[in-house]
């Protein structure tokens, strides 16, 4: 029973829906009344579950099989969600907010087809009144929905796939983790009907077409298939759809997944990323743009990828280094981005200074201290045609250096002789606005 407690204490929400009566339970009450169930496993259960993992692993696979419960994903109404309150009556009166029951009846309508006796949301599920129950909930609910038999995502704008370029729920920051942390996941659209054939639409080819047993809403067939149009849409490749692996790695792309997302509260942009890149932050609403200058703080300790600041737009007020929000990471678009990134790794640097050799191109190691952003740069020498002249040099697709007038730049290096027997070198670090104005944080070293 140690390995129940241990799931249900640490690895479930602290409150769940019991689907067949609608009443939230907590742990306490899911241990009670689960742990017969438990008891009565036996060595043929185990069995069905072996493989090439050990005998507790095993253990962990029959109790979330034995013990399932489901996630819902969706886009909050307005008004009219059912609260942790609400739930908490005895007697629950629906007529306050119908929309909201309505569609909670549906998503645990949906969970029991998938044999799911216990539920999960986040409208109702969380005790908002204790700021315990809501850190806890922020800080492990990528875990909570990796854990869960079944996301069940409601996209209450689409009919088929063709409709997701219009469809709310892709432009929200939680559900960028929702759609991430599920290993099994279902997308119903307007009422509730399922937008493809299969059970799991993560795993289409693995998946059974269901049965009107199974399945009880009709089938709307669309074309493309759900995966391949999640990643046109969202640049997510379907590796990272399928068995997205959490942390800080690629974290450039990570970034640009999020730079398109938008949260009600801006403290959300960045908790809503904790459980993406596995990192943990105190919650505190009020601390506003703090909270994303805190994540990032925390990312540039563990990241070891330069590639974090490539970015461009308005910086935060708490450290130029860093961009204001997500939305710095979008500027460049997805191929410049690449492309610039993959041309600098390689070294392929050309223009006036020529193609970059290995000793000239930096040091990959930097740190964030007290004073700032640290890292080691080389100084290029530029030979200038007359004294006093100014030079800049330009960064732009693919990572190409060379004198130019477009308005599409993000970054230049400005070097300038200001006098005739002492060099003074001027590196400057520009972060054009879409109307081409530009900021720029300047330092002199004499040679």
């Amino acid at each position: 029973m140690d390995a129940f407690s241990f799931y249900v204490f640490s690895g479930m929400p602290a409150h769940l829906i019991h689907v067949p009566d609608m009443m939230l339970m907590n742990r306490d009450e899911v241990f009670n009344k689960y742990k017969d169930v438990v008891k009565a496993i036996t060595e043929d259960d185990l069995e069905k579950f072996s493989g090439p993992w050990s005998r507790e692993e095993t253990l962990h696979k029959v109790l979330r099989d034995k013990v399932k419960f489901a996630t819902l994903s969706h886009r909050w109404l307005d008004t009219g969600e059912p609260t942790f309150q609400d739930m908490s009556e005895s007697q629950k009166d629906m007529s306050k907010n119908p929309t909201g029951y309505a569609k909670l009846t549906k998503f645990c309508e949906k969970a029991g087809e998938y044999d799911c006796e216990l539920a999960w949301s986040d409208t109702c599920c969380i005790n908002k009144d204790s700021s315990a129950e809501l850190d806890e909930a922020i800080q492990a609910m990528f875990n909570w929905y990796r854990s869960a038999a079944i996301c069940i995502a409601y996209l209450a704008s689409s009919s088929t796939t063709s409709d997701f370029s219009q469809e709310p729920w892709f432009t929200r920051g939680w559900t960028l983790q929702e759609l991430l942390a599920p290993e099994k996941m279902r997308f119903y659209g307007k009422n509730w009907e399922p937008l493809s054939e299969d059970l799991d639409d993560k795993h289409p080819k693995d998946s059974a077409t269901p049965s009107k047993d199974e399945i009880s809403t009709p089938i709307t067939p669309s074309q493309p298939d759900i995966l391949t149009a999640i990643t046109r849409l969202t640049e997510i490749e379907s590796r990272d759809l399928v068995s997205f692996s959490r942390g800080i790695d690629n974290v450039h792309q990570r970034l640009r997944w999020a730079s398109r997302r938008t949260t009600t509260r801006i403290e959300d942009m960045a908790y809503s990323l904790i459980g993406i890149f596995d990192v943990s932050m105190p919650i505190t609403y009020g601390e506003g743009q703090r909270s994303w200058f805190r994540l990032m703080e925390i990312i540039l300790q563990q990241c070891k990828s330069w590639e974090i600041f490539v970015w461009a737009g308005e910086w935060s007020p708490y450290s130029s280094a860093i961009p204001r929000s997500p939305k710095g990471y979008e500027a460049f678009g997805i191929q410049n981005s690449t492309e610039l990134i993959k041309a600098l790794n390689m070294g392929k640097v050309k223009g006036i200074v020529g193609e970059t050799p290995p000793g000239l191109r930096g040091d990959h190691a930097f740190a964030m201290t007290r004073h700032g952003l640290q890292m080691k740069l080389p100084l290029l020498d530029v030979v200038f045609d007359r004294p006093n002249q100014s030079a800049t040099i330009h960064a732009w697709t693919p990572g190409y250096l060379g004198r130019s007038e477009s308005r599409d730049l993000h970054v230049r290096v400005t070097c300038r002789q200001r006098e005739s027997n002492v060099e003074i070198y001027r590196l400057g670090i520009v972060n054009y606005s879409p109307s081409g104005l530009a900021w720029r944080n300047r330092c002199r070293q004499k040679m």
